[in-house]
């Protein structure tokens, strides 16, 4: 339909006093992650985004690998989507596409690496070829309904991110995705200035905006500002290297190769994730690997160690990660020695302190020296900082504004930028997830609630289990559980008594006093095994424990339960 001649009739006088459109989030606002959130005109709706979330507190170690939106309104409502649109390839915009695309049965948009990424997820669970991708251009529009969308670069740490112009039939929207101003990006491809700027001359009715930095003032650093202080590090380090970085981050893993060909070290990824996404980005042309640059794990063996740089991922510190186990040598092939340098040359993400500080006290145990971002430049954000966030303001001179992409305070202090720039409050809309906004031409506000909730993912599988069944699966889950309880000292996290076990939904003890004999032997056997150094880090040990541990009963009884280890320290 000709939106633009309806617009202009006597019809179309009426449209625009009785028509508006509905922002509808289902993920990603008032919090990190799961940024998922739909678009509707009259019966027409689009998709933008569609990421995870990953468990944390009581989650971890409950099979649970990833945490999804629930798309019930989106079933309850398929007639009405036209379409998935991602803005990039990050998990947290990304991630979902392969546990809901099959129920909705609409086409995926989205760059060709964000697509080459998606599809190698839907390899992994049998869905090739039932998913339509279709590729996205950088200033190629096309029609979905009453949505025309006109895609537009903007730099991120993940090459070809997008923001979206999305025409309708009551103005302009743009929609950032995650974003900043880099004047000197790894791949040279600058965010389009002059089509935002297009957009904001020729009226945007609302701008939704990344809101992850809005705390941080000035302008985000380059991408390029990485490049000296990690060359100054990298030339000058005199043992084994390990650079960690995020899996996704493209133009970082770029940058540490090129210094690597130059100074004439072998690189070794290290990490799943690292190695797919490097695998993909190579085949697309993405990332440019120097030949002959790449080694296996167990070809380090015959390099000198000022000559290997392990590429690896886990920079959070995560149990059980390829750092981890590089931090407490139990990465096979490759041993942290005395003068071996870790630069971690990602951020820090709130929450995950306690478990980085475990990291880098491992490592300087083997005598490795640690640098992170907060001891030196080697690491530059990919959101955007106040003064980005006021540029994208400036440029497309919105009538409306919405924070997204944060928890309530950067939200928050994003609205507080806007109202500084002149935005009046009924121009400013904070909304969370759930939140049903009515946008119209001259107004905006929220006029009720979503059924919202989440879902979570077992086992690397697509099933979604729900969370009331998460809740019992804290007592007894598929298999039952067993809790282990072990009472240890503290300094030197030896063993003070037996092990102590209790079964719920798995065996009973009474008729199988073999079984629970033998496994108390092995749970011995592990604490045995298990250097002292990291008996004494807790979350380490208990991942260690619950994973070999499990893999014994599996062994003997053909079951699964939940292991719950619980450390008595005295």
């Amino acid at each position: 339909m000709n939106w633009e001649l309806l617009l202009l009739s006597p019809a179309g006088a009426i449209l625009r006093r009785m028509g508006h459109l509905e922002i509808l989030p289902l993920g990603g606002l008032g919090e990190f992650g799961m940024n998922c959130c739909a678009l509707r005109y009259a019966d027409e709706m689009i998709l933008i985004d569609a990421g995870v979330s990953f468990p944390s507190g009581n989650l971890i170690g409950l099979g649970i690998d990833l945490i999804i939106p629930d798309i019930e309104f989106l079933l309850e409502n398929r007639h009405q989507l036209k379409a998935i649109l991602l803005t990039h390839g990050h998990e947290d915009h990304a991630g979902a596409v392969a546990f809901i695309a099959d129920d909705l049965g609409v086409p995926v948009y989205g760059s060709r690496l964000t697509l080459g990424l998606v599809q190698n997820r839907l390899n992994e669970h049998k869905l090739t070829g039932k998913i339509e991708l279709r590729t996205m251009e950088a200033r190629q529009s096309f029609e979905l309904g009453a949505f025309k969308v006109e895609p537009l670069m903007v730099t991120h740490s993940f090459p070809d991110s997008f923001a979206l112009a999305i025409q309708t039939p009551l103005g302009t929207i743009i929609w950032s995705g995650d974003f900043k101003f880099d004047p000197t990006p790894i791949d040279g491809r600058i965010s389009d200035l002059a089509r935002l700027a297009h957009y904001g001359e020729e009226g945007v009715l609302a701008l939704f905006s990344d809101s992850t930095n809005s705390d941080v003032p000035g302008l985000s650093p380059s991408e390029s500002s990485v490049a000296e202080p990690l060359s100054s590090l990298i030339s000058g380090a005199r043992g084994k290297l390990v650079v960690s970085c995020f899996a996704s981050s493209i133009h970082r893993m770029q940058l540490v190769m090129d210094l690597a060909h130059e100074l004439g070290k072998k690189i070794v990824l290290a990490g799943r994730s690292m190695i797919t996404n490097a695998r993909v980005a190579g085949q697309l042309g993405y990332l440019k690997v120097p030949p002959d640059l790449l080694i296996s794990k167990s070809a380090a063996e015959d390099y000198s160690p000022d000559r290997l740089l392990i590429l690896a991922t886990g920079s959070q510190g995560e149990p059980m990660a390829a750092l981890s186990r590089l931090a407490v040598n139990e990465f096979r092939g490759i041993t942290i020695e005395e003068g071996d340098l870790v630069l971690l040359s990602t951020r820090i993400i709130p929450g995950n302190e306690r478990l980085i500080s475990n990291l880098v006290n491992h490592f300087s145990r083997r005598g490795a020296r640690v640098i992170d971002s907060r001891q030196a430049p080697i690491h530059a954000s990919g959101h955007g900082f106040q003064a980005d966030l006021k540029l994208m303001m400036n440029l497309t001179r919105p009538h409306f504004f919405v924070p997204i992409h944060g928890e309530y305070r950067q939200l928050k202090n994003h609205a507080e930028l806007a109202w500084g720039q002149g935005l009046q409050e009924d121009q400013i809309g904070i909304i969370e997830t759930g939140d049903i906004l009515e946008l119209r031409q001259d107004s905006m506000e929220v006029t009720g609630k979503l059924p919202v909730g989440r879902r979570f993912i077992d086992d690397g599988q697509r099933e979604e289990v729900d969370e009331l069944v998460i809740r019992d699966r804290r007592f007894l889950s598929e298999d039952g559980f067993v809790v282990v309880v072990l009472r240890v000292d503290r300094f030197n996290g030896n063993l003070l008594e037996e092990p102590v076990l209790v079964s719920r939904g798995f065996v009973m003890m009474e008729d199988s006093p073999a079984l629970f004999e033998t496994a108390r032997e092995n749970i011995l056997k592990i604490v045995e095994e298990t250097p002292a150094e990291e008996r004494m880090d807790e979350d380490l040990f208990k991942e260690i424990l619950r994973k070999r541990f499990q893999r014994f009963l599996r062994r003997k009884t053909g079951k699964r339960p939940v292991i719950i280890p619980l450390m008595l320290e005295i």
